[in-house]
């Protein structure tokens, strides 16, 4: 189901992600390690205030309830710091893998048992690093019902969210593209 709020937000975005050209075409392996005809060169627009403005007003308007924004390292940092910011919801950034040096932390930020977190990603696939992420929140006492993604690649990731009872929210799929 995509986000509910202001249409021309949606309308703006497209045109910015298309001004861009996110939507890369040719032979790519993808990190689900797939092989696509085409990219969602994503990065490219999520280093742009422009772009992250709308993104963050988009979401920002759907986090009723929430009391915090986590974003997965590393394309999906600048999409919640932006989140954050617009919404005044603290920031978390979730990391792949603990590291091995000082705190050995998986999640920067303060998170709080029980507190209420809206995930954010960049692109979607099959969801699976989304789900880590979310794995990682809720294995150390968030609450994770809802996430958001700026492209889905619909193959997939919906489905893996409903099959867990979570909410994956699209800004955009790629059909908005064709």
């Amino acid at each position: 189901m995509p986000v509910k709020n202001s249409e021309k937000l949606r309308e703006t975005l497209i045109k910015l992600l298309n001004e861009r050209e996110v939507i890369k075409h040719g032979k790519f392996i993808l990190s689900s390690g797939r092989e696509s005809d085409y990219y969602v060169d994503i990065k490219r627009a999520v280093t742009d205030p422009e772009v992250l403005r709308v993104i963050a007003r988009m979401i920002a308007l759907e986090l009723i309830g929430i009391d915090r924004v986590a974003g997965p390292a590393l394309g999906a940092v600048p999409i919640a710091t932006a989140v954050s910011l617009e919404s005044d919801k603290p920031l978390l950034m979730i990391r792949k893998e603990k590291k091995g040096y000082g705190t050995s932390k998986l999640i920067e930020g303060e998170l709080v048992e029980g507190d209420r977190v809206a995930v954010v990603e960049d692109v979607t696939t099959t969801g699976a690093s989304l789900l880590k992420a979310i794995d990682a929140i809720t294995g150390n006492g968030g609450i994770v019902e809802r996430a958001f993604v700026v492209v889905d690649r619909e193959e997939g990731a919906l489905e893996k969210f409903r099959e867990r009872g979570l909410e994956l929210v699209p800004l955009l799929s790629v059909s908005d593209f064709r």
